[in-house]
């Protein structure tokens, strides 16, 4: 007996069910034990609220009886809020089904349902379907679907017992998803009418009868009309027998019906999808008009709601709902002065839909037009928004009972303070605007941004919107009407340009004095905003109110502009020249705060307007010297700023780069000193600029018609003609931060320091020789003193001392005429620099020599030995600086300078070791020769790093007695001094002075060519000193003017060897300048190669255009039609890409909610695996039991 049960329980079909005996002992494990020991069944809660259900214990029976049960709602809330109740419990033992099978059947039911196959639907409940089939994902019933598909499934899930008064996950029932399908049929059955009923008022034209009969059962069923939709999440626990399966296709619902509201009743639905026979149905039954959702809205303040959801509405039949509304006592909270605001009102709504009979009965209703909507809009707005000329009239025009008898209807504003006007202007509907003016609108109200209808008029451009607006404003005498900025309609059309509104306000009395804040007249708009057109007609129009306003000036805090600085700042080139040539001044100075007193090219040079710098300068060029309150030329503006492009372009017209700035000494700034310390990369951009000056006429180098110009006038300023170093001598006082001394070898600077030095060479050439003959007397003198007296042979008659002495100190008291006009020319800076001390010794001890040899006659004295020996040397080193300012001999000399100075710095770095040698020495050979002290001891070890070792003279017979003791150690010592500092030491100083003898060579000639400037200023001034003029005949002085000017132009022939020039420059700076200007003819060569390609582009491009002109006019009307359909294309294209996004949207909406939704599908279905697996554990335990007994 046992077996056999084992073997049924294995074999047997699971969907069919246990058998009763084995259901029972099935469920032994699954139930709680009792107080009594007994077994109690587990039974899920009850309800709070059964509604419908309770009338029906057993789902089974037969169909009940058309008698209406208690539907009293909640005390909570009129919101329905259904928990069901565990029917299994009441069922007979035929309806206990598997519930594997009986939610697949439930499953099966919901499918069929949306399917609309009623026979399916049928089948499936006799099949043992739960009526109250419920979706688990979202609670969605059997009766929702029936009542949102329509057909016959509700009703026959009515009869199969179906609970009517359900909730979904967010709060709706079946009552209001028939309401908004417009499914009358389903509405009835919900509402419980008797089945003759329900066909009687299915059609849409349903009789007084009907109506009549259906408020007879107004009582019964008035709270079930009533029942509202609560939208917050739902959370029922559902009996087992209602369940869906999990492989049914459940997809999440929140969001699918977003015209729902929280607090909606059935009416709320019917009024806002405009269903005019449910709405007339759910009256009839009783439904209350008057009941508020959340927002505070009645079911006449929704109506027509459903069309801002995208749901079409019938429109002709939203008029009928309104009036139903109105007719059952329905109110409104929206559509009054202190209603609810920011809602889209019926008003609104009857605008949108273009639905004049709705207005007309809203209006008669006493509903107010200064309501906004959600836009923040009112209905006068909305008209005009649309464009809707017969709807506004309606609006404006109708008699309200309450409205304020000093203001007109249309000067009510939306949310930004826009009157009916205003946005009739601002929209450009001239049949809107008429209406309003027609209305009384005032034209002088402003809106929250300051602006007037006028001003909107005149800043929008359409001269028949400013007609009809001016003619209105003239007879109030409002075209100056000011907004809060201060402008008049005139100034709005000006800045936005609009030629013809300047004229016809001007036309029409609108006055050109006005001023904004600030002194800002209509030619400072005009220019600041380049109004071209305009500011030409301002400026003819009144020849006398041009002169006064053409150089005024605004306030400071308005940049303290005139007219013509606006349109340089703004860089409107046409306006500068139409002011310029209206007389405008071209030294008109800004105010001092905050433009510095800056004329219109420093405005340009600061803003780097190249094409604006251009106008002006071709106006007038003497503009550059013109300078700001900070003593700043328009080149140290662009300097400051960094304007590349104004730089070059003022240095082209002749700007001073040594020019400097007025203020203190200390604060003074050439315009070089700003190029250097303001730009970047500066020695670069000098380097270009000096490139520039070097051109030639395009031909090759080898050509005979070949010429190069140099161009010298950017080194010589045209202000003064006699300080032609100035510019190079600011370059130097820059220092070399940025490299720039390597200026000074471009070949346009060497050149012209050589062709300055070639003028100048004459006067040095006297100065030398006037120092030469001073060396030379003092030489001859010190030779016949010393010489001759140390020989003890007599002198020859021509080498009398007492006559040299009197030529040496006539060639000093030369040199001391020439040093004090050098200590006038130099002041400080001369006395900072070795070669003037050098001098200064050498004439000082020349000075002492003749006095104490010649009138003391010392001769028995050693010290004037030591001052003639000094003196002498002094002289021939001076003598060798003047060789460095030779162009071909200096650089020798400054490297010379350059290897001493680092041979100095190595010796004074390893100082320490040579003394500590020279002490060692001194100590080790007890202080005998040549070690005899500290000093004798240190010349001898340096003259031993020379190789002057003189070892056997060191270490003889003698000293080696003396030494007996401490050879060794000494032969030592002098070994390590040998390697350490004859060897290594010395190859140190060889090695530093000649690794880098290229780089010495550039900077010897860098630094001989700042030493030439150096000399060649100080030269310079000496030459133009007033003595020289005043004091040499006028011929000789104009002829040597000629001669130490350089020529601000020199222009060489590489293709004539003979040209009179060829031999003037050294060849290696002529190669230089012939590299340079090759390099500059490449680069235009490639600058006129991509002009030619642009202008070949733009002819072909211009006879393209033509060739289709051309066609055009041809063919006019196929062209036309060609167009006409290619624009049809190409909207359509449009919009099939805009429909193509929308549904990528869509589509990746729905996909985020189904994965959502898969998601919580999954964890239901593991939920319920783990459930089944637990029960089959239960089941093997209880197998494995009875297995056991």
């Amino acid at each position: 007996m046992c077996t056999k049960k084992i073997i049924s329980a294995l074999f047997k079909d699971i969907e069919n069910g246990p058998d009763d005996e084995e259901a029972q002992d099935n469920l032994q494990p699954l139930l709680g034990v009792g107080v009594d020991g007994r077994v109690a069944r587990q039974r899920p809660a009850r309800p709070r609220n059964l509604g419908l259900a309770d009338a029906m214990s057993n789902p089974a029976r037969s169909l009940p009886k058309l008698t209406l049960p208690d539907m009293t709602p909640s005390s909570v809330s009129s919101t329905v809020n259904n928990t069901p109740q565990d029917t299994g419990s009441t069922m007979s033992k035929p309806w206990r089904r598997s519930d594997r099978r009986l939610r697949r059947l439930n499953t099966e039911l919901l499918e069929a349902i949306d399917n609309h196959n009623v026979e399916e639907v049928e089948r499936l409940l006799n099949s043992g379907a739960n009526p109250n089939a419920t979706c688990r994902l979202d609670l969605v019933s059997a009766c929702h679907m029936a009542a949102l598909t329509g057909g016959e499934a509700l009703t026959l899930l009515i009869k199969f017992g179906a609970e009517k008064l359900r909730v979904d996950r967010v709060g709706r029932t079946p009552l209001h998803l028939a309401t908004w399908a417009g499914n009358a049929r389903q509405v009835a059955i919900l509402l419980e009418f008797p089945e003759d009923m329900q066909e009687r008022v299915e059609s849409e034209s349903m009789s007084s009868e009907t109506e009549e009969d259906v408020r007879k059962l107004c009582p019964l069923i008035k709270e079930m009309t009533d029942v509202r939709c609560d939208l917050g999440e739902v959370n029922v626990l559902l009996p087992k027998t209602w369940k869906d399966n999990i492989d049914h296709d459940c997809k999440d619902i929140r969001g699918t019906i977003k015209l729902f509201q929280a607090g909606w009743t059935p009416l709320h639905v019917a009024s806002s999808c405009v269903r005019r026979h449910c709405t007339r149905l759910l009256l009839a039954a009783g439904a209350n008009p008057n009941i508020c959702d959340v927002a505070g809205r009645t079911p006449l303040d929704v109506a027509g709601y459903a069309y801002y959801h995208k749901k079409e509405v019938n429109v002709k039949h939203l008029g009928e709902v309104i009036r139903m509304l109105l007719k059952a006592g329905g109110r409104y909270n929206t559509m009054r002065s202190r209603g609810l605001s920011n809602l889209d009102t019926p008003l609104h709504t009857a605008v949108e839909l273009e639905s004049l009979d709705a207005i007309r009965e809203l209006l008669d209703a006493g509903a107010s037009v200064n309501c906004l909507n959600t836009s923040g809009l009112t209905p006068l707005h909305v008209c005009v928004k649309k464009k809707l000329e017969e709807h506004l009239q309606v609006l404006a025009n109708y008699d309200y009972m309450n409205a304020d008898p000093m203001a007109a209807v249309v000067d009510v504003k939306d949310s930004q303070g826009h009157t009916v006007l205003q946005a009739a202007v601002e929209a450009a509907w001239v049949p809107g605007v008429c209406v309003a003016l027609e209305a009384g609108a005032d034209v002088t109200l402003t809106a929250n941004d300051g602006e007037t209808p006028i001003h909107s008029a005149a800043a929008l451009g359409n001269l028949d919107v400013l007609n009809e607006i001016l003619s209105v404003a003239k007879q109030k005498d409002a075209i100056d009407y000011q907004n809060q900025e201060g402008e008049t309609a005139l100034f709005k059309a000006i800045i936005h340009g609009h030629l013809e509104c300047v004229k016809h306000i001007i036309s029409e009395g609108g006055s050109m004095k006005i001023a904004l804040p600030g002194d800002v007249n209509v030619l400072h708009v005009a220019a600041d905003y380049g109004q071209l057109d305009i500011l030409e007609y301002l400026l003819d129009y009144d020849e006398a109110m041009t002169r006064n306003l053409i150089n005024s000036l605004t306030a400071g805090d308005r940049r303290g502009f005139g007219p013509i600085h606006f349109a340089v700042a703004n860089k409107h080139e046409n306006c500068v020249s139409l002011l310029l040539s209206k007389n405008a001044d071209i030294r008109l100075r800004t105010t001092c705060s905050p433009h510095k007193a800056s004329t219109p090219l420093h405005i340009a040079a600061v803003r780097n307007h190249v094409e604006i710098t251009k106008i002006l300068l071709k106006f007038d060029t003497t503009i550059i010297y013109e300078v700001n309150s900070l003593g700043w030329y328009p080149l140290h503006a662009a300097s400051h700023h960094g304007s590349r492009d104004v730089i070059t372009l003022l240095l082209k017209e002749g700007a001073d780069l040594s020019g400097h700035t007025d203020g203190p000494k200390k604060y003074k700034r050439t315009a070089i000193d700003m190029i250097i310390h303001n730009l970047s990369k500066p020695t670069e951009f000098m380097e270009d600029v000096f490139d520039s000056y070097i051109s030639s006429n395009g031909q090759d180098l080898q050509d005979p018609n070949c010429i190069i110009t140099i161009d010298y006038g950017i080194l010589m300023p045209r202000v003064c003609e006699m300080e032609q170093m100035k510019v190079i001598e600011a370059l130097l006082k820059t220092g070399n931060r940025y490299g720039q001394r390597k200026l000074l070898v471009h070949p346009l600077v060497e050149s012209f320091l050589y062709l300055k030095w070639k003028a100048l060479l004459p006067f040095f050439y006297t100065i030398m020789f006037v120092y030469g003959f001073f060396v030379l007397s003092l030489t001859i003198f010190i030779v016949s003193v010393f010489f001759y007296k140390d020989t003890k042979v007599p002198a020859p008659i021509w080498l009398n001392t007492t006559v040299w002495s009197y030529v040496v100190y006539a060639t000093i008291s030369l040199i001391l005429l020439q040093e004090v006009l050098y200590m006038n020319v130099k002041s400080s800076r001369y006395f900072l620099q070795l070669e003037t001390w050098v001098k200064f010794g050498s004439l000082g001890l020349a000075v002492i020599l003749p006095y104490s040899v010649v009138v003391v006659s010392v001769h028995e004295a050693d010290w004037p030995r030591h001052v003639a020996t000094v003196a002498l040397l002094l002289s021939w080193l001076e003598m060798m600086f003047l060789l460095s300012r030779f162009p071909n001999w200096g650089y020798y000399v400054l490297m010379f300078g350059k290897v001493a100075s680092n041979v100095v710095k190595i010796l004074l770095t390893f100082a320490f070791l040579v003394i500590g040698f020279a002490l060692s020495f001194m100590i080790q050979f007890r202080s005998q020769m040549p070690f005899e002290g500290p000093w004798a001891a240190l010349v001898k070890t340096i003259v031993m790093m020379t190789s002057e070792f003189d070892y056997a003279a060191l270490f003889d017979e003698a000293h080696s007695k003396e030494l007996a003791t401490s050879l060794i150690i000494v032969r030592i010592i002098f070994l390590v001094f040998l390697i350490l500092a004859a060897i290594v030491l010395m190859n140190l100083l060889v090695g530093v002075a000649v690794n880098d003898i290229n780089d010495l060579e550039i900077l010897g000639n860098i630094r001989r060519l700042a030493k030439q400037v150096e000399f060649l200023g100080t030269l310079d001034t000496l030459v133009y000193n007033k003595l020289f003029s005043k004091t040499l005949p006028r011929r000789l002085n104009e002829k040597l003017k000629k001669r130490r000017n350089v020529p601000p132009v020199m222009t060489l022939s590489p293709g004539k060897p003979r040209w009179k020039y060829s031999k003037v420059l050294p060849s290696r700076i002529r190669d230089e300048i012939f590299n340079k200007a090759q390099r500059q003819k490449k680069q235009m060569d490639d600058e006129l190669g991509l002009q030619y390609f642009r202008n070949l582009m733009d002819e072909m491009h211009d006879v393209i255009v033509k060739n289709k002109v051309v066609k055009a006019v041809e063919y006019p009307d196929l062209i036309k039609d060609k167009n006409v359909k290619k624009n049809d294309e190409i909207v359509q294209h449009l919009d099939d890409i805009d429909d193509a996004v929308e549904d990528m949207k869509n589509e990746a909406k729905v996909y985020a909610t189904e994965s959502k939704s898969k998601f919580e599908i999954l964890n239901v279905k593991m939920d319920q695996m783990s459930l089944e697996i637990e029960a089959i554990k239960l089941f093997l335990s209880r197998l494995e039991s009875k297995l056991g007994r």
